[in-house]
């Protein structure tokens, strides 16, 4: 090869080298956090939830809760019932702009807990996720703010079933029946 020519590729080269070892080092694309198929799942729930609550305004919601979620242990402590899902449990909520149900209407926003107790991020074992439709981007809230409204299913309260009884449900105010 002509020594000039060489010399004229060398710039090339080294770029090139560099931008192999650049995308080596590089992290990995994160990995989503909420499985596409998660509309397949069952529901543990058939209806919709077509009223306000506080955190979620006034839109409404589908859930649906994935196979590890079925497996919910439910159990008995010192008089109180209590609910137990495997880690691995993952539960969607779709969000709809309104509460009225609109023919083909797509959720603007997924809200998702995912039970990771051994994450450092989980808040009484779970990740609390938030998704946007339209841009894709999960972020997963580090605050108290979705952890401190779902203990409240924990207890009685002014939702769903109410939970008259007090049992404790892991957070999910709308536990899964067998």
């Amino acid at each position: 090869m002509n020594p000039r020519r060489a010399s004229a590729l060398l710039p090339h080269v080294a770029l090139a080298a560099v931008a192999l070892l650049a995308l080596s080092c590089a992290r990995p694309a994160p990995r989503a956090l909420v499985p596409a198929d998660y509309a397949s799942w069952e529901r543990p729930t058939e209806r919709d939830l077509d009223y306000p609550v506080p955190g979620h305004e006034d839109h409404r919601r589908r859930i649906y809760l994935n196979q590890s979620g079925e497996d919910v242990r439910i159990t008995e402590r010192q008089g109180r019932v209590v609910h137990e899902y495997p880690e691995g449990t993952v539960i969607v909520k779709e969000v709809y702009a309104g509460l009225q149900f609109r023919q083909g209407e797509a959720p603007f926003q997924l809200t998702v807990m995912i039970k990771k107790p051994k994450d450092p991020l989980a808040r009484g074992g779970w990740l609390w996720v938030v998704r946007d439709m339209a841009s894709g981007q999960e972020t997963v809230i580090d605050y108290e703010f979705c952890f401190d409204c779902h203990a409240n299913a924990n207890e009685p309260h002014p939702y769903g079933d109410k939970n008259p009884r007090g049992e404790f449900r892991d957070y999910v105010f709308l536990p899964y029946r067998k």
